[in-house]
């Protein structure tokens, strides 16, 4: 038998802590109790003991590495038991924490105990408990609440002009004294007043960054690295360059006129990482927080230069299907799409920096579009072929679990009158009617049965679980495109996840669920 313990904290979580020491949720604290919890329960504290632990996740949301480990185990039928703290460390949205209280783990044979809300699913009573309803719509709704109450907090501090991010701009740094406020990196800063000399020189961001790239001037990501931040930004490569893109980036920003915004970008819903821009009305802005790299007369000469430079037209987002989606093989970043004289999609690292063996030479949207297509129908013939393989295979499934259920019925009742025994034995040992060695002698021998029941027990609701599988959602999904007639926008963006453009207009194209449709292909064939 294994027990999983499973400890969770978010920042929130912290913040809490810090108002009300009474009460603490840390990582350190959590493990202390199920340990002690685990060691001094009979049937528990001679399990195989684990844990998995989410630190810094939000309750909300259940995309969680150790979660997401947590329901992979259960999956596989590798753990019998869950134990924590309480409801609000497995999750704080009660639907999702309900289902798999009272669905999920009973049904995959999982206990599942909750020790602060003194919650055994092994007690019948407990699942779909009125009370347990409650806890569980209560953790919810206080994880909403406190959501917002942060939320108003960081507002009101923005609205004081403190600088609130984690990470100071390129060309700033926290200042020791004040996390809150911003002091100079000369270092950094002297290249940000470049930048803004060059482009007021008539210089364009393109050209910018290729000067900076030949000599050698670290990108602000590499910058940040170099001075000990560990934080990871999404990048291409390690050894990223300077584009016009992160040129034009610095050129607009305005903090470095001293100006601290706040509440650029909001997530769209609680706990989850996914965030959405903010219209520039709502934005908190607050001028002359902190020192200025830049001069207010410089920064609104430089913002007319790059409304005076012709721009390309604006084409929604329907018209450019593969927008992010196809990236040169050399150097990994996205290409960009020209329409003139016909679409093409063409790299452009050769003008920022020579260290790549980028050209320039531009690959036919139709020939990408073609590749894709091709793409499409051989995975969707192999669905067609995994679907009739997956059928076989369900019917002897099907046959494997009604005779599994049998077996499992079977041993449950067993099990019963072994626990009928046990009470009967105990009770005759304290009435006096035998004696202390032959209680457990008799014991032991029903424990060990027990432990076998336990064992068999798993290893057939794990079958029939396995058994209960439908069709899958990739073959569902490439099932539908066995009579492909053309590619739509829906479907590009819905299958593509990426088309890499090597050398000789090689293209290698990677479309959502394939790795799940080749997985099954092995699974299918090795069984």
């Amino acid at each position: 038998m294994k027990v999983l313990m499973y400890l969770r904290i978010s920042s929130e979580d912290t913040d809490m802590r810090e108002k009300n020491k009474s009460e603490s949720n840390s990582i350190a604290h959590q493990r202390w109790l199920l340990t002690d919890f685990v060691r001094n329960h009979p049937e528990l504290c001679g399990a195989e003991l684990d844990e998995l632990c989410d630190d810094g996740w939000s309750g909300k949301n259940f995309e969680r590495p150790g979660m997401t480990e947590l329901l992979e185990q259960v999956r596989r039928g590798a753990v019998q038991c869950i134990v924590v703290k309480d409801f609000s460390r497995f999750g704080r949205d009660y639907l999702t924490v309900g289902n798999y209280i009272s669905r999920v783990f009973p049904f995959m044979g999982v206990r599942f105990i909750s020790v602060n809300d003194n919650f055994d699913s092994a007690r019948p009573g407990d699942i779909d408990s009125l009370d347990t309803s409650f806890k569980t719509l209560i953790y919810d709704l206080y994880s909403r609440e406190l959501s917002q109450k942060v939320k108003a907090a960081r507002k009101q501090r923005a609205e004081q002009g403190l600088f609130l991010s984690p990470f100071a701009p390129y060309g700033y740094a926290k200042d020791g004294n004040d996390k809150n406020h911003l002091v100079i990196d000369e270092s950094a800063a002297g290249v940000v007043r470049r930048i803004f000399r060059m482009t007021l020189d008539g210089d364009m961001p393109s050209q910018i960054a290729a000067a900076l790239n030949r000599e050698g001037v670290m990108t602000p990501m590499r910058y940040k690295h170099d001075t000990g931040i560990s934080r990871k930004w999404p990048c291409i490569r390690e050894d990223n360059f300077w584009t016009g893109g992160a040129v034009s980036i610095i050129l607009r920003d305005e903090r470095y006129i001293g100006t601290v915004i706040y509440g650029k970008r909001e997530r769209k819903q609680i706990g989850h990482w996914d965030n959405k821009a903010v219209d520039k009305s709502d934005w908190i802005i607050c001028e002359d927080q902190h020192e200025a790299i830049i001069s207010k007369e410089d920064f609104d000469t430089v913002q007319s230069l790059l409304a005076q430079r012709p721009s390309k037209p604006y084409a929604p987002q329907t018209d450019r299907p593969l927008k992010r989606k196809v990236f040169c093989g050399m150097c990994g970043h996205t290409m960009r799409r020209d329409t003139k004289p016909y679409v093409q999609y063409r790299c452009r690292t050769h003008s920022y920096t020579d260290e790549y063996v980028c050209t320039g030479h531009g690959i036919d949207e139709a020939d990408i579009l073609g590749a894709i297509e091709d793409a499409v129908r051989i995975y969707a013939r192999l669905a067609v072929r995994l679907d009739q393989m997956n059928a076989v295979r369900q019917e002897r499934s099907r046959r494997e679990k009604k005779e599994s259920s049998k077996k499992l019925f079977a041993l449950q009742n067993e099990k019963l009158r072994l626990d009928s025994r046990l009470q009967e034995l105990y009770e005759s040992f304290f009435s006096g009617e035998i004696s202390r060695e032959k209680y457990l002698a008799q014991k032991s021998s029903i424990t060990e049965r027990e432990q076998e029941i336990a064992a068999e027990t798993g290893r057939l609701e794990q079958a029939v679980a396995e058994a209960a599988g439908g069709q899958s959602e990739a073959i569902a999904k490439y099932i539908g495109y066995a009579e492909l007639d053309e590619l739509t926008a829906d479907i590009l963006d819905e299958l593509v996840k990426r088309v890499t453009v090597y050398p000789g207009d090689v293209l290698e194209v990677k479309l959502n669920l394939t790795d799940e449709l080749e997985k099954l292909a092995d699974d299918l064939q090795a069984g």
